[in-house]
């Protein structure tokens, strides 16, 4: 008898094509589509990003 070693029983990963395959169908299921924002939505959240950007870069926290 010859000793195997460390090897790990990867039972959903023994054929290598199967595995991709159901990771693209996880990563498939994971896709959130991009919310629809209307132009003032948008004004705000770059106003908030300019603002908190001055805050960090001049020190007041």
């Amino acid at each position: 008898m010859s000793n195997r070693g460390m090897k790990k029983y990867r039972p959903f990963a023994s054929l290598p094509e199967q595995y991709i395959g159901l990771q693209e169908v996880i990563n498939k299921q994971l896709e959130v589509p991009p919310p629809l924002l209307t132009e003032e939505q948008m004004q705000q959240i770059n106003f908030t990003l300019i603002e908190s950007l001055h805050i960090i870069r001049t020190g007041n926290v």
